[in-house]
């Protein structure tokens, strides 16, 4: 067995009777002419040469390297290192004379000649040793052997006795075991049964339940129309009284004609908000989506309600603009933020009104509505969003009953969620409140928001 580095070593010592080894300051193998290889039968280049030395020459090592090289100095004159080389079967005495190059970062291990004689007298020697620590491993696996055995039998013995009193103990109690396990069984039949007969009154109630929500999806839809029909024509009788067309009205016949206009409008829009929450629950909203310039159409409803904002006497205006489009359904959107704005001139009080539209990191849209009024309390931000409530107003409590249904938020926050977005409030009392609304780039991937 050779090793690659015997290549670079000089023709002189590559025929050198015995093992020469070229090591780095670390320690580590760079050549070797193979004489070592064969007489360990394992290749050593590349390797530090410590890996093959017992720890007493580990040491003897690491004192050659530490010393200070003196390159071009006498062999003869260096004295020899005597390093116990691991072999195949046990350790190996060499003795190695070091000579550093003449760039002081490489070291020459030269075997030391040896008498022939030595060799055959430790290798004779090393055979009785070797058959003498062979027997003594053997007598000691031996005793190791036969101990564990006698220790195993003396625990076999007490673990017997121990099973066997352990052994009528859970006789007894598997008898005990036995009687309740039987008893458990009578009580699982009962539960079955009792089961049984839930789970038939709980799907007969889910029928009627089903049945019944058909029957209110019917009435739905036939008072939307058997409503709207009467509450359109008084309307529109209020219409024609007000614009005099059957005479001139008093003052006070005008000012009750206007109030049964208001509550006409209002009921009207009851019977819309009802409908709409239906068909939201249902999951029936239909979705009609195109490419929409949320910037413009906040702006229109801005417009529609500037109206509303001049009686009120709040100011409202889009801050912060930025062309963001996304596709979405229009006529959803702007009942979301008609009624945002609506709220926001309601409750108030006269206080300025924003709008911002901006970009959604996703690329979508972030519309927030902001007002400068009273502002709702924290426990009151959670009941917001629930169906027919209505918080009053400090300054009157009367009026702001009248003014909406108590759907508004509800269904915007519906309408939101099937759009694929979110809509969450925030407030501080004396200071204001915002609602803010996010949809995605187009409708159907929804945000990564939860929902209610």
């Amino acid at each position: 067995m050779t090793s690659a580095t015997t290549s670079g070593l000089p023709p002189v010592l590559r025929a050198f009777p015995g093992a020469v080894l070229a090591l780095d300051r670390a320690g580590m193998v760079l050549e070797s002419n193979g004489y070592l290889e064969r007489a360990l039968e394992r290749g050593v280049g590349g390797q530090p040469f410590a890996t093959v030395l017992d720890p007493a020459s580990r040491r003897k090592l690491d004192a050659i390297l530490a010393r200070e090289p003196r390159a071009g100095q006498d062999p003869a004159a260096v004295p020899a290192w005597e390093l116990m080389l691991a072999g195949r079967d046990a350790l190996e005495p060499r003795s190695f004379y070091p000579v550093w190059d003449e760039g002081g970062d490489r070291v020459w291990l030269v075997e030391c000649p040896r008498d022939p004689r030595f060799d055959a007298l430790y290798e004779e020697l090393a055979a009785v040793n070797s058959e003498q620590a062979n027997t003594q491993r053997q007598l000691a696996k031996e005793k190791a052997r036969l101990a564990r055995a006698l220790a195993e039998l003396e625990r076999e013995l007490t673990e017997n006795e121990r099973l066997s009193r352990a052994l009528q103990g859970q006789n007894e109690e598997m008898e005990a075991q036995n009687e309740e396990l039987l008893a458990m069984t009578e009580e699982l039949h009962a539960g079955q049964d009792q089961l049984l007969a839930t789970n038939q009154q709980l799907e007969r109630r889910t029928r009627e339940l089903q049945i019944a929500l058909n029957a209110r999806n019917r009435f739905y839809s036939a008072m939307n129309h058997e409503l709207r029909t009467p509450i359109n024509a008084v309307m529109g009788y209020n219409d024609l009284l007000l614009a005099e067309v059957y005479g001139s009205l008093s003052e006070q016949q005008e000012l009750a004609v206007e109030r049964s206009q208001r509550a006409a409008r209002h009921l009207r829009e009851l019977v819309d908000d009802v409908l709409d929450l239906s068909r939201l629950e249902l999951g029936k909203a239909e979705l009609a989506t195109q490419d929409v310039d949320a910037a413009a159409l906040v702006d229109d409803m801005l417009e529609t309600l500037r109206p509303v904002a001049a009686q009120a006497g709040a100011e409202m205006r889009r801050v912060d603009g930025e062309p963001v489009r996304v596709v979405t359904d229009p006529r959803r959107l702007r009942q979301i933020v008609l009624n945002l704005l609506s709220n926001a001139l309601k409750y108030g009080q006269g206080a300025p009104v924003w709008a911002r539209v901006a970009r959604g990191a996703d690329g979508g849209l972030v519309l927030e509505v902001t007002d400068g009024g009273p502002g709702i309390a924290q426990e009151d931000l959670g009941r917001i969003f629930e169906e027919f409530v209505q918080l009053a107003r400090e300054d009157n409590t009367e009026a702001a009953g009248r003014d909406g249904t108590g759907l508004g938020l509800s269904i915007a926050r519906r309408m939101a969620h099937a759009l694929g977005g979110t809509l969450e409030a925030a407030s501080t009392v004396g200071v204001g409140s915002t609602f803010r609304l996010t949809l995605p780039p187009a409708a159907g991937r929804p945000n990564d928001h939860p929902r209610p």
